[in-house]
């Protein structure tokens, strides 16, 4: 495509399709994310003005701990450096113990949220799963479960001959809250076969998300950008999370998240997202998404705390969590870091003129910060 310097007609168009209210077709979304010179700039302008029309000048955190309790895994995922084999000397799995004592801290920090997430160990049965959910509940009845992939709740099914939804049934019983919707990089099974082959497929991601959705277990849906996919397969995958979003009503959340190459097997091989593609794409789906997952997430683990507040002036509305502990973004080589306390999230949401909000998983807002203290 030529280089654009000013907005093409066919852009305005598109841009004020928008604004009539009528749903974006793939073509379009396309288009959007190829946004260049001039059109950036309108496409985050527009974004802005519907983030705020949908969901007001409020921005959005909550206060948890990430707790990774395996780092063993048998797939394979070429954007990975988090895995490890068995024999290697920083395998690790967490005790029930260990992970009690993770949870005490958290929730004596103020921590409403745990959210669990390890990797594919398959000397970890449901029993263990199970016990985790048991372990964080004698902590605290109140603290919030967010956990357990479709990759591992697809895993653990397999193992123990049992469908999702019985493995799901089991896990709601025992105290899980919400599941994470990642495993779902680019939902695109050309795309799945060269970075995560032994991962589920697009179809199993779809079928265990809204398997949750039936069984009243809300999910985030996510999108890991950046790694071999082209526009039109990011354009699809927003376009089904918004059908998924039509028929089942259970996402609370997107999550874009821009690939991190640092010690990953695709460094050097793709160009981590820039500063604009990742602008372009949080509005997209501001556009696309709004009207039906009204919350848009900036990961300022991924962007950076200033990256992040560009995302805020593009579309998103929330800044995620402030996790406590963070190994996956750390090991690909990460540079922002596992924390952010909450005083410093509320700074960033006022230095751009908006208002902070301290949030539950489930987007109850629990403190508002009306003006700095």
């Amino acid at each position: 495509m030529p280089k654009v310097t000013d907005a093409s007609e066919e852009f305005e168009e598109i841009l004020e399709e928008v604004a009539s209210g009528r749903k974006l077709q793939p073509a379009d979304v396309e288009r959007l994310l190829q946004a260049r010179g001039k059109e950036v700039l309108l496409l985050a302008k527009k974004a802005d003005e519907v983030r705020e029309k949908q969901v007001g000048k409020m921005v959005t955190y909550v206060i948890n701990r990430n707790i990774n309790f395996t780092n063993i895994c048998v797939n394979n995922c070429r954007f990975c450096a988090f895995r490890r084999h068995a024999a290697d000397p920083d395998a690790f799995v967490l005790t029930f113990s260990e992970i009690k004592q993770k949870v005490k801290e958290a929730v004596n920090q103020g921590a409403t949220e745990v959210c669990l997430q390890g990797g594919i160990n398959p000397t970890l049965n449901l029993d263990y799963y199970l016990g985790i959910l048991r372990t964080i509940k004698e902590v605290s009845e109140e603290v919030h479960i967010h956990a357990f992939s479709p990759q591992e709740v697809a895993s653990l099914a397999d193992r123990e001959g049992m469908t999702v939804e019985e493995v799901l049934r089991l896990l709601k019983r025992e105290g899980l809250g919400s599941m994470p919707g990642t495993a779902a990089e680019i939902l695109s099974d050309r795309v799945r076969a060269i970075i995560c082959p032994r991962k589920i497929s697009t179809g199993k991601w779809v079928e265990i998300i809204e398997t949750a959705h039936r069984l009243g277990i809300p999910t985030t849906a996510t999108m890991m950008y950046g790694t071999v996919e082209n526009m039109r397969e990011r354009a699809e995958h927003l376009l089904l999370l918004r059908e998924i979003q039509i028929r089942t009503g259970g996402f609370t959340e997107f999550i874009p998240l821009p690939f991190v190459s640092g010690r990953t097997e695709l460094r050097g091989r793709v160009s981590e997202p820039s500063i604009p593609d990742s602008l372009r794409l949080h509005a997209t789906a501001r556009l696309v998404l709004g009207e039906y997952i009204r919350n848009i997430q900036a990961s300022w683990v991924k962007l950076g705390p200033r990256g992040a507040q560009l995302m805020l002036l593009s579309g998103a509305n929330d800044l995620g969590g402030v996790l406590m502990e963070e190994n996956i973004t750390r090991e690909a080589g990460g540079r922002w870091g596992q924390y952010l306390p909450p005083k410093k999230l509320r700074e960033l949401i006022w230095e751009i003129g908006r208002i902070p909000a301290q949030r539950s998983t489930l987007y109850e807002i629990l403190v508002v910060w009306d003006r700095p203290q």
